[in-house]
């Protein structure tokens, strides 16, 4: 249920409630039985609609914070010719690089294995198997 719906359900209840104060003496047991039991639904509607528009304003406000990160983490990365290097407060690369492709597609950061090869050096990645050259190597 919506959050409309909800107030909707709750605007319901506070007019049966108005008519309940109205409600003469003289009315009988049955019709006033009925009208509580009117009110007591709407009430659980709006209460349901307002349980769940708490839930999605908790997953809201989870989506924004990993938003947040991801948008922190980007800005602390450099891309270097497919090699993709975390910077230090300074700005400078700090330590070996992380798999680009696999930061892209998964937001994830996987640390290249540096191996030697028959014609020099290359950087594995060991999740996506993506090999790949030092620019000295291209």
């Amino acid at each position: 249920m919506d959050l409309i719906s909800g107030i909707s359900a709750a605007s319901e209840a506070l007019k049966l409630i108005k008519d309940l104060r109205g409600i003469d003496r003289q009315l009988d047991v049955a019709e006033l039985k009925l009208r509580l039991a009117d009110l007591v639904d709407n009430l659980l509607e709006a209460k349901e609609a307002l349980q769940d528009a708490k839930q999605e304003r908790s997953e809201l406000i989870d989506q924004i914070d990993a938003l947040n990160a991801a948008m922190h983490q980007h800005a602390k990365m450099v891309d270097e010719n497919g090699l993709l290097f975390e910077l230090d407060k300074n700005g400078n690369r700090a330590g070996e690089p992380f798999c680009n492709q696999c930061f892209v597609r998964e937001n994830k950061l996987y640390r290249l294995i540096q191996s030697k090869w028959n014609q020099g050096p290359r950087y594995d990645c060991k999740n996506c198997n993506t090999m790949l050259l030092p620019e000295s190597r291209r």
